[in-house]
């Protein structure tokens, strides 16, 4: 019996939409529908007789490119995320009006929104590390279409699989549980404390140093030791933001723990713009973010910096 690769790559695409589209609809988070339909827009042109490599192509670099953007807009490009979605279009524009007249153009431009799809998840720091060499990978194959349509095609398709497989357990991996919301009178934005009362602990997510109880689903772990799913590394601000986003939407309380360990690892200026972020989601959700720190072991011109991002009076 002859097995249609094609057919076997389209079936693996369509398992990914399926799985990443269920989790959209169980926790209504965008990132998960625009990934889900990148890959389903692939595995239409492995499985659907006269629909063109290309045309499915440019449809899944538009999804890939907005979900990364999602992925990615609580981080360092929160500023210019809305902006930065708009070039999901230039894609598919691309292919209705340059297919007729030069494929190369096509291709050029779908090239480059993966290399900067690859760029952003490189300079975020996130995980798997090799994430953006994968994508840069298919990036530089796009242009083997030119010689090779079929053969370069399944290749893209196979590392596009490698990559739905990746996204699709860093989704299932870590979840949000729902917010136990107890009348906790607090301030809403950025506050520092050196203790945080254990009656904040027992609802709040937290990120600490130490490791805690392991089956406390809102603690995670800030360690180089990626052991488990409720561990993160100390560089990966990234997601430590997106899930702290996730958790201020619910009215829940942040608590950061280790943050003289978190400025050691990423750097006073990275810090800084990782608070001015927390304190802008967490003024927007009415909520508020609890920083295990004293202040008095910064400079004065580092605790004056620290004040004025929070916005508190110097």
């Amino acid at each position: 019996m002859i097995v249609n690769v094609s057919i076997l790559l389209g079936i693996s695409l369509l398992l990914l939409y399926v799985i990443l589209f269920y989790e959209y609809y169980r926790r209504k988070e965008k990132v998960l529908l625009y990934f889900s339909l990148a890959f389903l827009s692939l595995s239409v042109g492995c499985l659907v007789n006269g629909i063109t490599h290309l045309a499915s192509l440019s449809v899944f670099v538009s999804f890939f490119w907005i979900g990364t953007i999602e992925m990615l807009s609580p981080g360092i490009i929160a500023k210019y995320s809305e902006d930065l979605k708009y070039l999901s279009l230039v894609p598919i524009v691309a292919y209705l009006y340059f297919s007729v007249y030069s494929v190369l153009v096509v291709l050029v431009i779908d090239a480059v929104i993966m290399v900067l799809s690859a760029f952003l998840l490189y300079m975020e720091g996130g995980n798997p590390k090799f994430s953006p060499f994968l994508i840069l990978l298919f990036s530089v194959l796009t242009f083997g279409l030119m010689t090779y349509p079929d053969l370069i095609f399944k290749v893209q398709v196979v590392i596009a699989v490698i990559l739905g497989y990746i996204i699709t357990v860093e989704t299932l991996k870590v979840t949000i549980p729902a917010v136990v919301k107890e009348k906790i009178s607090l301030k809403p934005g950025v506050l520092f404390m050196k203790e945080v009362p254990d009656e904040i602990l027992k609802t709040a997510l937290v990120f600490s140093r130490n490791p805690g109880d392991e089956n406390n689903e809102r603690w995670f772990w800030i360690t180089k030791v990626q052991e488990g799913s409720r561990t993160i590394e100390p560089t990966n601000l990234v997601k430590i933001l997106n899930l702290s986003v996730k958790y201020l939407e619910q009215g829940g309380i942040v608590v950061i723990d280790g943050f003289e360990y978190l400025v050691l690892e990423n750097g006073f200026e990275s810090i800084l713009k990782f608070l001015a972020h927390l304190r802008d989601y967490a003024l927007l959700y009415s909520s508020s973010v609890i920083v295990v720190s004293d202040l008095t072991n910064f400079s004065e011109r580092e605790r004056n910096l620290i004040l004025r991002v929070i916005g508190e009076e110097i």
